[in-house]
């Protein structure tokens, strides 16, 4: 895929969040996975190793190693450990990733990403072939000692595809993906206090297959039937890309936030700002729906509620799954071509890597 923007979450620097929309973290002092930021991928080799004490690999033949990384908020003390633990589809023990981890402050958030303690060549010597469903657990221990904590525990679908064989080196080849495919009918709708979390903005994301930051996008906002907001893709608004080695469109998903900058949850505000040209959901109970049109054809759309005591209706979708943090779950209309052939039930066994989730159901 062309000019992908990178995961933003996967880049944040550290910062303060304040929850508005319930507790992001109610756990006092110990670290808060935000389980919708996991995301794993596949790196890939172009050769294998049948096992590790062999005199030479087998050559021109592709096999793969899991890569991961996830958002926390603090408090990290230091010398506190993250770490991942992978095993082979057929349920051995294969890979443990130390994770990279600083000191944080209490509602501080970081993305954690691998630490490089094996080095490349023998991260190629534990490298796969195999497909299927693959376990995994992140954990955490205190460097002040107790019991390590499982975090979070799930599977991932890792599969092949044929390559492009136009191309010479692809001729024969097949790449390794992770399915998202659950992914796709999941929407996420949140009060967005990055930017004012007194007058915090409506913000939703969806994923797509086979989109870059050229793919024209066009999110409208709808309160009792009527267009109340519109927010225009520019290519800066794709937080995060989950493609296959190769990058082919086919087999690559994305994630694109879109906020409504003209639609105000409610104004918490001291100051003397004016905002009699907003919009506020506080003020304005009733349905609203969100659209989405992918190259003018229309591809999302969900409702939501907001009700007389001027909330989000939650649908605890979010807050059963125990996802923390501020965005709430919603179940999303697939539609249009413009994701090509996906597995439309996929969601319900495989949501969130095989966590699924209670209360979500998809309307044809």
């Amino acid at each position: 895929m062309k000019n992908l923007i990178k995961l933003s979450i996967m880049c944040v620097a550290v910062i303060t969040i304040s929850g508005i929309a319930g507790s992001i973290h109610a756990q006092g002092s110990q670290p808060t996975l935000l389980k919708r930021t996991v995301q794993v991928t596949v790196k890939r080799y172009l050769r294998y190793w049948k096992n590790p004490a062999a005199a030479e690999p087998v050559y021109n033949t592709y096999s793969w190693v899991p890569q991961i990384n996830f958002d926390v908020l603090g408090a990290v003390a230091d010398g506190d450990q993250f770490w991942a633990e992978f095993d082979t589809p057929d349920g051995k023990p294969w890979i443990n990733f130390k994770m990279h981890t600083n000191a944080l402050g209490d509602d501080e958030l970081a993305n954690i990403r691998i630490e490089d303690t094996l080095s490349d060549g023998e991260l190629e010597k534990k490298a796969l072939l195999s497909e299927g469903l693959v376990p995994l657990r992140i954990k955490f221990k205190r460097a002040s000692g107790g019991a390590e904590t499982v975090l979070f525990s799930g599977k991932f679908k890792v599969g092949t595809y044929l390559l492009d064989q136009k191309i010479p080196e692809y001729k024969g080849k097949k790449d390794f993906f992770v399915d998202y495919d659950w992914h796709l009918p999941l929407a996420y709708l949140w009060l967005n206090p990055s930017i004012d979390r007194d007058v915090p903005r409506l913000s939703t994301s969806f994923c797509f297959r086979s989109i870059d930051s050229q793919t024209k996008i066009v999110a409208f906002l709808y309160y009792n039937g009527k267009e109340i907001s519109k927010y225009e893709s520019s290519g800066n608004n794709i937080r995060s890309e989950m493609s296959s080695p190769a990058g082919e469109p086919s087999h690559s998903w994305s994630i694109a936030e879109f906020t409504f900058n003209n639609v105000m949850g409610f104004n918490h505000s001291q100051s003397a700002n004016d905002y009699s040209s907003q919009f506020f959901l506080d003020k304005n109970p009733g349905e609203y729906e969100i659209k989405l049109l992918r190259e003018g054809q229309l591809a999302r759309s969900f409702k939501f509620i907001v009700g007389s005591d001027g909330k989000i209706v939650d649908n605890k979708i979010a807050a059963n799954a125990k996802l923390n943090g501020v965005r709430m779950i919603f179940a999303a209309k697939v539609s249009g071509t413009g994701d090509g052939a996906w597995n439309a039930n996929a969601w319900s066994t495989e949501a969130l890597f095989g966590n699924p989730l209670a209360g979500f159901t998809v309307t044809p």
